[in-house]
């Protein structure tokens, strides 16, 4: 049984009905009742304790903003809350929240989310230059979140230039960021001709024997299903065209030979938004000239100068593409795309905080008793309760319709629960009845300060 009614009998028998199913705080609220003589002390009679197992001791009708969590506690809340930020959609019963510039996500308790972040694409290098690598992919589920405002950085793709091209920048939720992709390979010397490390890498540029860019390494975190954020760029040497930028699920295209510039790595597809979308595709290394240039990767990756002698493409915003690399001098190569974080959890995850009113079953005394006794213990889900402000008791003796509040006092904490007392609470004015019922109530509720009860009893004499 979840709520029990003791008898002063019983406890003298040492006979405590449902004792097996009773949980700890139950537990300990008979014994700071039992052991400590409360019953005797007080000249209680009857008793009722009730561990919220299930909701069979609370009256639903009387009680307001009741939310009974799974692990056996009630605090205020109304169901069907929702966070706040960026640009929202639905699919599937999946209230998804897409963010392609900085902003706020904004949660008004605590709970669980999927999430997708994905840095800005790298830009192509300079004069015939590598690709530009994607934006790094994370991505993952069952991310605990709490009641606050998370802010959100989306990273901005590389801007090509004729000298120094940049490299994606970082995009980051609470505890994730996936790196920017790293610019294409420059025209300088063989150092600069490198690609530049990122997300993914950038590709080399043509004429010189150099390396790729190098993916970032990251440590996934809980929940997390990617264990690295993308793939290194092609690595050229003096034969051949500029190589192509990584992506987020294969490196970069080595240059072939002729002059062909390289392939972009492909991106990685994610159904958060609720359809299968590719991101972090590599942007294309430059031809050396008639040959035609490398095609950017799935995922937004920009296409280098397909056509022998031209400019290449952008990455695509949103998708986190690298840039595709032009022709020469005379024309320019592509920016990076802008990257994008995704959040995602069922619609109506979040109870909004509210205050709470608890009012249990009535249950029927021997006798019109004089006065009450409550034990009860709670814990702070967010911000601490001032007893007796934001933690108040009462108690009725004709079913509800009248209250006296009893003015309770901490007996300290035990694995984390505060106790609660309140002793010889005089309701000998109210109408005379035999109706008993307690009232608790949170108030000043908010996320920042949630009061969750775990465990109450009631006595009567």
């Amino acid at each position: 049984m979840t709520r029990t009614t003791i008898r002063s009998e019983d406890i003298t028998a040492g006979q405590v009905p449902g004792q097996d199913n009773l949980q700890t705080d139950i537990a300990i609220l008979g014994f700071k009742v039992a052991a400590n003589g409360s019953l005797a002390a007080y000249n209680l009679h009857d008793q009722t304790v009730d561990a919220f197992e299930d909701a069979s001791g609370v009256d639903a009708s009387g009680s307001t903003n009741e939310i009974r969590n799974a692990s056996n506690y009630y605090s205020g809340g109304a169901s069907g809350g929702n966070a706040t930020g960026g640009t929202i959609t639905t699919s599937g019963g999946q209230r998804i929240h897409s963010f392609t510039a900085d902003g706020s996500f904004v949660v008004p308790s605590s709970g669980t989310v999927s999430w997708l972040v994905v840095g800005g694409g790298g830009a192509a290098g300079a004069d015939s230059g590598g690709g530009g690598g994607g934006g790094g992919f994370r991505t993952g589920a069952n991310h605990s979140v709490s009641g606050q405002s998370y802010s959100i950085t989306v990273g901005a793709g590389g801007v090509w230039s004729s000298t120094s091209p940049t490299s994606g920048g970082n995009s980051t939720f609470d505890t994730v960021t996936s790196s920017g992709g790293g610019h294409g390979g420059n025209a300088t010397d063989s150092t600069s001709a490198a690609g530049a490390n990122g997300g993914s890498g950038g590709g080399a540029r043509r004429y010189y024997t150099a390396s790729g860019g190098s993916a970032i390494s990251i440590t996934p975190i809980s929940g997390e299903t990617t264990t690295v954020q993308g793939y290194a760029g092609g690595a050229s040497n003096a034969n051949n065209g500029s190589s192509g930028g990584g992506g987020a699920g294969q490196a970069g295209d080595t240059a072939g030979g002729g002059g062909r510039g390289g392939y972009g790595g492909y991106g990685v597809a994610s159904s958060i938004t609720g359809a299968s979308v590719t991101y972090a595709g590599g942007g294309g290394g430059a031809s050396e000239g008639s040959p035609w240039g490398g095609a950017g990767g799935t995922g937004g990756g920009g296409d280098a100068n397909m056509s022998g002698q031209g400019t290449g493409t952008s990455g695509t915003d949103g998708l986190g593409g690298g840039g595709g690399g032009g022709y020469a001098t005379a024309y320019a190569g592509g920016d990076g795309g802008d990257g994008i974080v995704i959040i995602s959890y069922a619609d109506g995850a979040f109870a909004s905080v509210a205050n709470l009113t608890l009012v249990s079953n009535a249950t029927t005394a021997e006798a019109v008793p004089t006065k009450g006794d409550v034990v009860m213990t709670y814990t702070n889900g967010a911000g601490t309760a001032t007893v007796n402000t934001d933690i108040k008791a009462y108690v009725s003796r004709d079913n509800g319709t009248t209250y006296t509040q009893a003015t309770l006092s901490s007996e300290g904490t035990t694995g984390g629960h505060t106790i609660l007392t309140a002793h010889n609470v005089d309701i000998s004015s109210q109408p005379s009845g035999t109706s008993m019922r307690y009232k608790i109530e949170t108030l000043n509720q908010s996320a920042s300060k949630e009061t969750r009860i775990q465990a109450v009893s009631l006595g009567w004499a």
